[in-house]
């Protein structure tokens, strides 16, 4: 099931990122050491990641994965601190189904925005609301992109 909806706001503070290339198989990796950092920082993860794909290079993806955290905690050689992300006049794709068909619903974003005439701005940023492990299909994730408000 996909829901889009315009002039929606993402805002998030208080985030640990990690940005760079790498495999898929990496980024489970990535996440757990940026835990282990949250947990030795003192402070506590409070939400679910997001992510952001820049580019897919062969079996390389280019993303940044932000961890929000409970409370201020020191950047990293590997990961930066960031107090706050915040995009406006967004559209929204909100998806429910199966993580493995989300590129569908993506897909059907883009052509929401390219038949509209709008002018994205920023990547798409995953903000994934709630998994089941046993029941997959039933994911709910939301893909924000935010629009340039100018009319040209």
């Amino acid at each position: 099931m996909l829901e889009i909806k315009e002039n929606q706001e993402l805002n998030v503070t208080n985030l640990l990122s990690y940005r760079g290339k790498l495999k898929q198989t990496e980024l489970e990796n990535i996440g757990r050491e940026m835990e282990s950092y949250i947990q030795s920082a003192g402070a506590k993860r409070v939400g679910n990641p997001i992510t952001a794909t820049y580019a897919l290079e062969g079996d390389e993806i280019d993303i940044e994965l932000l961890m929000p955290v409970d409370n201020t905690i020191n950047s990293t050689d590997k990961f930066d601190f960031k107090n706050q992300i915040k995009i406006v006049n967004a559209v929204v794709a909100s998806y429910i189904g199966h993580p493995m068909r989300l590129q569908d619903a993506c897909n059907q974003l883009n052509q929401y925005i390219m038949e509209r005439r709008l002018q994205p701005i920023t990547v798409g940023y995953n903000v994934t609301k709630k998994t089941d492990m046993l029941s997959p299909e039933n994911t709910e994730i939301d893909v924000y992109v935010g629009i340039s408000p100018n009319i040209l």
